[in-house]
């Protein structure tokens, strides 16, 4: 059985969009951007960052365990590279989630 070019972008189209899911960029923190932050937001923002990492961990998860059809052109190297996407954005959350802590460590008495 043989698709039509357009069948094949529309199949590959629909595959990305629900393998991606609701992806957002996140760029690496500054140890310097927490210098002035209160220890009561510190918390908050280390709270928010480990959401954020569960929240990629678990996509990751889900596209790690989607079955790609065989028919689908280029699905392996999608569920791949999106997988590595989700990799790259854990990476620079856990980046930035240790600058929060290592800014909560010298700024705030432990209780």
């Amino acid at each position: 059985m043989r698709l039509s070019p357009d069948l094949r972008k529309v199949t590959c189209a629909v595959l990305l969009s629900v393998l991606a899911g609701c992806a957002t960029a996140g760029g690496p923190a500054e140890p310097a951007a927490y210098a002035d932050t209160a220890c009561a937001d510190l918390n908050a923002a280390i709270g928010a960052t480990s959401k954020d990492i569960s929240a990629a961990a678990i996509s990751r998860g889900r596209i790690d365990h989607f079955n790609v059809p065989f028919w689908v052109p280029g699905g392996r190297s999608a569920v791949t590279a999106l997988k590595d996407r989700q990799s790259s954005r854990i990476d620079t959350l856990e980046d930035g989630l240790a600058a929060q802590l290592a800014a909560r460590r010298a700024r705030c008495a432990r209780p």
